[in-house]
């Protein structure tokens, strides 16, 4: 689950409420004292108030309340809520009506409030497609409100069977009363009652002034951990601590015994003395301290007595740990400033793992570096200013004016073509991202044995012509006699807007001198998924898949399959549905035949020189 938008209010330097555009890779730039963090940490307090706890501080105005809104996305949103609620609310009391009722262009809208300082929000409400007048707010009424609405409009309800005339079996025919009678409807917020909210994504925010003493969920996070190990030691009557809590028992009735004979001379009905101790071994660790022995150290010194460069380091190295360990699981990440105290080959290595983990997970940065938001397509980069308040910007607000957008950026960022690149290649592909560069390798390789990357005179960028250091390597090397070539996906049924962006897209691209553009036939790479290659590389009976469409979402296509074939076999089939390169690597010459366009094989052979 990721965030497309999040609304904030009165919320440090943000007094009027302001809207940030997201994705699973943003960008948020501007000057220092801008209010870029601003976002973070309102992530961070909105999905995990605990350890993220609004301050006095925090507040603009101290005599108004704090407000986020915030909209999240999900490929398998609707069966995620659908399982959180239906224990709640059955199919035949009107469950599909409430979750139509709740999901706006597959998201949910979540807006928490908190009045005063603390770690709980004073209110948490759902964003509903309601109705108007004495319509409203259906879900919050009472029993005896919805008879007497029910008794005023004469809405007639069948009576059938155990539950009958359950508050939702009334709701739902009320519904379909305003549906016949045209009643007007619009959006408005209840009280998120089915704690929808539980489901949101974790959050890790890494701090640009990293150290432990700010990292407190470093230390809850590690303690918990070895409250977690105790748990599974003590469960055991085989463990190392089961042992050692028998010899303290054991010593204790050595103990006891010998009491009781003592106590004996004094009490001859005296018949036992038990001690018994309480043995906590989660309450043993109150804290984690890390060292670093390096060499020429005589011994292990403190983080905080190492340099910043040295904490940013290990932040990084937690963060790549993270990663891993979360892999699969929905985290959001905040990272403050990545670049800091790094060496710009450091921050390529940690750009290239925050590109590969934002495939699962949604990664938000602020930045002043160029090589981060270089690699940022132009609709996820966030500019902010500050007047009075902070600000913010984005390609959406400037519309057709979409390279006004991007100066700004590089007027800010002062971003530089890739000079170093003149000299070594004849032919630069650009396409949409990582997945897309792999996509169009394994397509190669499989269609003519050859990898595009293994060709010294070709460059594959990946950013489409839409990240900013695209826009402007494209610019630069349209005047340097090479050949360019652009990649695309069609985006079909996602929507009309989205294809004929698309489209203009190519269309400019290919006005220029020696300009190359391709749009894929079909809606996204997932799309050229052979079916028998899932089947064989994932254990599948063949035949169970079929082909998928040029506009078909497979993402949801495959997700809703995963869940039919554990209900069918018992079996949980574990395999990432976007950008899965197993499946392209795996794919032989005959599959790739069957699914792809002879126009793009034609493309791929005018990059390799092929007759």
């Amino acid at each position: 689950m990721i965030i497309t938008s999040i609304k904030i209010q009165n919320y440090r330097g943000i007094n009027d409420e302001q809207i940030i555009p997201l994705s699973s890779f943003s960008s948020i730039i501007g000057k220092n004292d801008s209010g870029k963090s601003i976002v973070l940490n309102a992530i961070a307090s909105f999905l995990d108030i605990k350890s993220f706890q609004i301050t006095n501080s925090d507040f603009y105005d101290e005599s108004k309340s704090i407000k986020f809104e915030i909209e999240f996305t999900d490929d398998d949103l609707y069966r995620k809520i659908e399982s959180k609620v239906k224990k709640k609310i059955k199919k035949n009391d009107g469950l599909d009506y409430f979750l139509n009722d709740i999901i706006q262009d597959n998201k949910i809208c979540i807006k928490k409030e908190i009045k005063n300082v603390g770690k709980t929000f004073s209110s948490i409400e759902l964003l509903v497609n309601d109705y108007e007048g004495d319509f409203s707010f259906l879900y919050e009424k009472m029993d005896e409100e919805l008879n007497q609405i029910i008794s005023k409009h004469s809405i007639e309800i069948p009576v059938d069977g155990k539950g009958r005339n359950s508050k939702l079996e009334k709701i739902e025919y009320i519904k379909k009363y305003c549906e016949s009678n045209n009643i007007k409807r619009k959006l408005i917020y209840i009280e998120d009652i089915y704690k929808i909210d539980s489901l949101l994504p974790a959050v890790e925010l890494f701090v640009s002034d990293y150290g432990l003493e700010a990292d407190t969920k470093f230390k809850t996070n590690s303690v918990s951990e070895i409250e977690d190990f105790f748990a599974i030691e003590t469960a055991s009557n085989e463990s190392r601590l089961k042992k050692i809590e028998l010899d303290i028992q054991t010593e204790m009735n050595k103990e006891a015994e010998s009491i009781k004979s003592y106590m004996s001379d004094y009490t001859s009905s005296l018949n036992k003395v038990q001690i018994q101790p309480t043995i906590s071994w989660k309450d043993s660790i109150k804290s984690v301290d890390v060292s670093f022995q390096f060499d020429g150290d005589s011994k292990p010194i403190p983080m905080s007595h190492k340099g910043t460069g040295y904490r940013r380091l290990f932040m990084v190295a937690r963060f790549r740990y993270l990663a891993e360990k979360n892999k699969g699981h929905d985290v959001i990440y905040l990272i403050e400033e990545p670049e800091t105290f790094l060496h710009p080959s450091a921050q390529e290595d940690l750009l290239l793992s925050l590109l590969n983990l934002s495939l699962e997970n949604q990664i938000i940065i602020t930045t002043h570096s160029p090589v981060f938001v270089g690699h940022t397509d132009v609709s996820s980069v966030i500019l902010c200013q500050k007047n009075d308040t902070s600000t913010y910007s984005s390609s959406n607000v400037f519309k057709s004016k979409e390279e006004e957008f991007i100066v700004k950026i590089i007027e800010d960022i002062g971003i530089k073509p890739y000079y170093n690149l003149v000299d070594k290649f004849e032919k630069i592909v650009f396409v949409e991202g990582p997945g897309d560069a792999n996509f169009i390798d394994s397509l190669s390789r499989g269609l003519f044995g050859k990898k595009l990357k293994d060709n010294e005179k070709i460059l594959i960028l990946p950013g489409g012509g839409t990240s900013i250091e695209n826009f402007i390597n494209i610019d630069y090397f349209k005047k340097s006699n090479r050949e360019l070539y652009l990649i695309l996906d069609s985006d079909k049924q996602n929507s009309k807007a989205k294809e004929e962006e698309q489209n203009e897209i190519i269309e400019k691209f290919k006005g220029s001198d020696k300009c190359f553009a391709y749009l894929l036939n079909k809606r996204c790479i997932e799309n050229y998924y052979h079916p028998r290659t899932i089947e064989r590389i994932y254990e599948i009976e063949s035949g169970i898949l079929d082909f998928f469409g040029e506009g078909d979402d497979v993402k949801k296509i495959i997700n809703d399959f995963k869940i039919s074939y554990k209900e069918s076999t018992g079996r949980q089939l574990q395999f990432p549905t976007k950008n899965n390169m197993d499946i392209f690597n795996n794919m032989r010459e005959d599959e790739w035949n069957e699914v792809i366009e002879n126009d793009l094989v034609d493309f791929i052979k005018k990059l390799h020189n092929f007759n």
